[in-house]
């Protein structure tokens, strides 16, 4: 199970059965909730032979089925007095995730004879924080595991931290085995054999070394021609702080579940990475102990985000505006409240990423929450003005009002480190837990000069300034809906301000674009990049900058084919391998395309839709990965397809956000709310003739809509008791 290509998840519980590592070399191999591993081994054997795989299938987000069956089994001392020929013996795992995980084992003979067999289960669990396997200096772990029990049918692990607090995974089997063995003690120099509780035999040494221990069962069975045997194995982590929450729990605790709408088209492939990306999200919907959001990613980023939560809910807000709204009260209900360097706390702040390990409940890392990021807080306010604009819902609107208050308190006060007008963050000795670089791309190496020099201090990224603008601007709307003129006209005089600091001391006149950031002298920091893109979405630059940067990004040196490079390939320190430094980002691209879009740059914004479209419709399972690497495309290669970053996040929220933003900007898709109805205005690129959204939601209403191309023009229609409207402008045109 755990040797396979496998991705399962159930609101707070998944598992990782793919080998692979991160840029330490960890594996993320496992069974995991709350940033603890329960299970590191599962290793299946039959007669002490390892099986062959013939078919690992993902059924569904928390379903699989492995069938594996026997190498060739020698005759032994058990039984067999002939050789058993391979693939005669199957043994199928229907995998399922709940509040548990349940394997059932199916062993099927079809050899024609009487076998004698053995089925051993190998167990592992390490309890390791997701931090220490990602390699996260700390302190040596000073633990203790408990001695496996077993107890009737239940074979039960343990970890008790230096504060106490104990984690523990129960095994139950539907049979109980013939005897367990504690593998991975007997191999210690040293062991000696001592007795157990009854069906258990364990070689140990005392005191208990701090290795985890690993247990095999042993199930033996005689199969006559054509006869199955099963075994359920249930295995049940119990985390610090009580069981994880099933979806159907979680959805009654809160009282409803979402309403998402689906999108479909009359291009199939484009509808396969849809309903891939509407799968992906559904999964990474998660109801932590703090409240329900989007986790970010697997198996790295199963936790509560600032930044990512935030933009997949900008992303999909036409689709699931509830999420919008859970997302922004989870993360209201933890905004920073006080002073803290070590976790980089202030007032008003909104996180960036929270954690409920060993590691955090020690305080050996600051994820408690961590509020190490720049622009969260920006993000969050442009999120709640948005989705005010998209519900109309004024109890929401009072409900948060003072949450967005300090975090506008926060970005003149905290943010503007030196009360230029600017938001900036200051840049921190590298100590593998805190970050250095504090905006989207938050590699310690995302930031330097066109020669490749390596830029510190003070740091005010241009994407981030965009984000400030937009929240002005976009909430002094809201505020003049909810009769606050006076609070709107201060607002939009800020926004104003914003643009026209950004507008002198950002833009590069020889290269027609914007400097990627403002070093702490404020001397533009002028790598040729992707991050003014955002401003496009955001709405700052003037339509004729607007118009230049849509130019700069079609380039080659920017645009890869597979879509807009993180970094431009004349840059020192350009690389179409790294994470940040020439990399292609398919959430970057989303946000730039509906961007080009908002400027009426509608051959920017297909060229890029189709880019990503391409890209999903390449990759075998249709789904995005968080980035990829940024080779040219060259389509004279058969089959050509980006080549895939070695560790990115699959799923990964907010890759699969990029998709229906990109649908809902080719379709100009807004609403107008003071007359609370949908505005159209399409520019389909030429593989796409109709796009529906099922169940679109807008002022607390749902409609159908239906858009397709007729001849020149588009043939607009709607079903349910909101007004659709052909606009004459593209999506977020009249801010």
């Amino acid at each position: 199970m755990l040797d396979y290509d496998l991705v399962l998840k159930h609101n707070e519980l998944y598992l990782v059965g793919e080998h692979r590592g991160d840029r330490q070399g960890e594996r993320a191999t496992g069974l995991y909730v709350r940033d603890t591993r329960f299970l590191d081994c599962w290793q299946l054997r039959l007669n002490d032979a390892p099986l062959a795989l013939l078919e690992a299938r993902v059924l569904g987000p928390d379903r699989a089925v492995v069938v594996g069956a026997n190498e060739l089994l020698a005759p032994n001392t058990a039984g067999i007095d002939e050789p058993v020929l391979p693939q005669t013996i199957s043994v199928e795992q229907q995998v399922q995730l709940g509040v548990d995980l349940r394997v059932r084992i199916a062993v099927g003979n079809a050899s024609g004879r009487h076998l004698p067999l053995t089925l051993s289960l190998e167990l592992g669990a390490d309890f390791r924080d997701m931090f220490d396997i990602r390699g996260f200096p700390h302190p040596r772990r000073d633990g203790s595991y408990l001695e496996p029990e077993l107890l009737e049918r239940n074979l039960r692990f343990g970890y008790t931290d230096r504060s106490g607090a104990t984690t523990t995974l129960l095994v139950a089997f539907s049979q109980p085995p013939e005897r367990v063995v504690d593998t991975a003690a007997r191999a210690l120099r040293g062991s000696v054999r001592t007795p157990q509780l009854p069906g258990l035999d364990i070689a140990v040494k005392a005191p208990r070394p701090p290795e985890p221990p690993h247990a095999t069962a042993r199930f033996p069975m005689t199969l006559a021609p054509g006869e199955r045997w099963e075994l359920l194995v249930t295995l049940t982590p119990m985390p610090v702080g009580g069981p994880p929450l099933s979806v159907t729990d979680a959805a009654e605790r809160r009282g409803h579940d979402l309403e998402i709408a689906r999108i479909s088209t009359d291009n199939p492939d484009a509808d396969r990475a849809l309903d891939r990306a509407a799968g992906d999200l559904a999964m990474l919907e998660t109801s932590f102990p703090d409240g329900r959001l989007i986790a970010a990613g697997i198996p790295w980023f199963v936790a509560p985000f600032g930044r990512d939560s935030l933009i997949v809910s900008l992303q999909t807000l036409h689709l699931a505006p509830g999420r919008a709204v859970e997302t922004l009260r989870l993360l209201a209900r933890l905004q920073g409240a006080r002073v803290d360097p070590f976790r980089e706390e202030e007032p008003g702040k909104i996180l960036h990423e929270m954690r409920y390990g060993e590691l955090a409940r020690q305080g050996e890392i600051p994820h408690t929450p961590y509020y190490g990021s720049v622009d969260a807080t920006p993000l969050f306010v442009m999120l709640f003005a948005e989705t005010v604009r998209w519900t109309g819902d004024a109890t929401f609107y009072r409900e948060l009002l003072p949450n967005v208050e300090r975090a506008l308190a926060w970005i003149e006060t905290w943010g503007d480190r030196d009360g230029d007008g600017l938001v900036e963050y200051a840049t921190r000795v590298a100590n593998g837990t805190h970050i250095l670089h504090q905006g989207w791309k938050d590699s310690a190496d995302s930031l330097n000069t066109p020669a490749g020099a390596p830029v510190f201090g003070d740091i005010a990224l241009v994407e981030v300034q965009g984000y400030v603008y937009a929240a002005y601007r976009w909430l002094a709307e809201v505020a003049a809906l909810h009769s606050d003129a006076a609070w709107a006209g201060r607002l939009a005089e800020r926004a104003e301000r914003v643009r026209s600091i950004v507008e002198e001391r950002f833009w590069l006149p020889e290269e027609g674009f914007y400097a990627q950031a403002l070093d702490s002298e404020k001397r533009p920091v002028a790598a040729i990049a992707s991050n003014p893109g955002h401003l496009l979405y955001c709405g700052l630059p003037s339509p004729e900058r607007a118009r230049q940067v849509a130019e700069r990004l079609r380039q080659p040196d920017l645009d890869s084919g597979w879509g807009v490079r993180t970094l431009a390939s004349g840059m020192a320190t350009y690389n179409p391998m790294s994470y940040h430094n020439g990399s292609v980002w398919p959430h970057d691209n989303s946000l730039i395309a509906a961007g080009l879009g908002r400027y009426g740059e509608t051959e920017g914004l297909q060229r890029i839709a189709s880019a990503i479209v391409t890209v999903a419709e390449r990759l075998s399972d249709c789904r995005l990965p968080e980035l990829y690497c940024g080779f040219p495309r060259d389509e004279s290669i058969a089959a050509d397809a980006p080549i895939r970053y070695p560790v990115s996040c699959s799923p990964q929220a907010w890759a699969a956000g990029a998709l229906p933003l990109l649908i809902r900007a080719l379709l100009g898709l807004d609403v107008d709310p003071q007359r609370q109805r949908v505005l159209v205005s399409p520019a389909l690129p030429a593989w796409l003739d109709r796009v529906d959204i099922d169940g679109l939601q807008a002022f607390g209403r749902v409609c159908d809509l239906h858009v397709e191309r007729e001849g020149d023009a588009y043939r607009i229609e709607s079903a349910g008791p909101v007004e659709v409207t052909a606009a004459g402008h593209r999506f977020g045109a009249t801010r």
